[in-house]
């Protein structure tokens, strides 16, 4: 039933609007019939109800998917009633004049018009009676798309909060503080010549991750600085059997954007990449803007024995930032996740 209602897929479409021309008909030729002077058969009386009907819901038709969405809708109130109204009378006249008068002959021999023709008052009561299933119909139209809007709004926010959640629970997640104090302590005994930067680069880290979430946008340098900051840490920890290539292009002077966007997939590239691989490793990263336009690639390299389970792992770590995507950036950006024997590449433009 819910289907019936909401669905739009070509087939319930055409399935509610046959119901409820029918229902029209039913209803009117029932009236038609109790009303009906002369002695006429019920088929005859549908028949001429159903013609009528056919010019009634012309013009619902019309009025509910041109002029109200491409007049009303644009506040132009004057040029819509112009168009109503000329719309109704124009059909009215093509109503008698095909069918002949049948509908109000049949109701009632008082409404009946001999072969002089019709007058403008004809016409007028017509395109009154008209106005009617227009009213119905629009009724009908707009109470189930502010059904759904309200429905899509409802599942919007819940995606919303969930995303949020899940983001606040990553920067929560115990491994990426503990990764980096236990290198912190790596090099306090190893290299203490590079300790007050690590210490910065990690306080760089931390901070964006706690702080800078709260804002729905952020600088697009603010995260890059970030993530360089973070990259700098990884290189540390994982030593010379990782090698990181890091490109960042284009001007991006005013450029916004939602924060850990990109971290995501980055931090991905180390973990389930790096992370997984004992052997000598690789990881691309390229951020450019280029005509408006975000364009971001993060691939890095696979062990082989966990190349059939790399998708599920990936797709895993990435529900939520695909989530994001889709809620953020509906209809202008696009992502495209490639994988290899021994690659993994995540390309992602965004329309900013």
């Amino acid at each position: 039933m819910r289907d019936l209602i909401a669905s739009n897929r070509l087939f319930f479409r055409l399935i509610r609007h046959v119901l409820l021309f029918i229902s029209m008909v039913g209803l009117f030729g029932w009236v038609a019939y109790s009303r009906a002077e002369n002695a006429e058969s019920f088929s005859h009386i549908l028949m001429m109800v159903t013609t009528n009907a056919i010019f009634f819901f012309g013009y619902a038709y019309l009025t509910t998917y041109l002029l109200i969405p491409y007049l009303l809708l644009k506040k132009r109130y004057l040029v819509f009633g112009l168009c109503f109204i000329f719309t109704g009378l124009i059909l009215s006249w093509l109503k008698f004049t095909i069918s002949d008068y049948l509908f109000y002959e049949a109701i009632s021999s008082i409404h009946y018009m001999d072969n002089l023709g019709f007058t403008l008052s004809d016409i007028l009561v017509n395109t009154k009676d008209m106005t009617f299933i227009v009213a119905v119909f629009s009724l009908f139209k707009f109470s189930r798309d502010n059904y759904l809007n309200k429905s899509i709004s409802g599942n919007s926010e819940v995606k919303r909060l969930e995303a949020e959640m899940q983001v606040l629970d990553h920067q929560l997640d115990p491994h990426v503080i503990f990764n980096n104090f236990n290198n912190l302590y790596s090099i306090s005994i190893n290299r203490p010549d590079l300790l007050l930067s690590t210490i910065r680069k990690l306080k760089s880290v931390l901070e964006y991750l706690f702080l800078q979430e709260k804002d729905k946008l952020v600088s697009l340098k603010k995260e890059l600085s970030m993530i360089e900051n973070y990259i700098g840490l990884e290189r540390l920890r994982f030593g010379e059997r990782l090698q990181v290539k890091y490109i960042a292009e284009g001007n991006f002077d005013g450029v916004m954007i939602a924060p850990l966007l990109l971290y995501a997939f980055i931090e991905n590239c180390f973990e389930y990449g790096a992370g997984l691989d004992t052997d000598a490793s690789w990881i691309d990263i390229r951020v450019e803007i280029k005509q408006s336009k975000l364009m971001f690639t993060a691939a890095n390299s696979l062990p082989g024995n966990l190349y059939s389970s790399s998708g599920e792992l990936y797709r895993g770590a990435l529900e939520n930032s695909i989530n994001r995507l889709e809620m953020l950036y509906p209809n202008s950006h696009r992502l495209t996740i490639r994988e290899k024997q021994n690659e993994h590449k995540v390309e992602l433009q965004i329309s900013l």
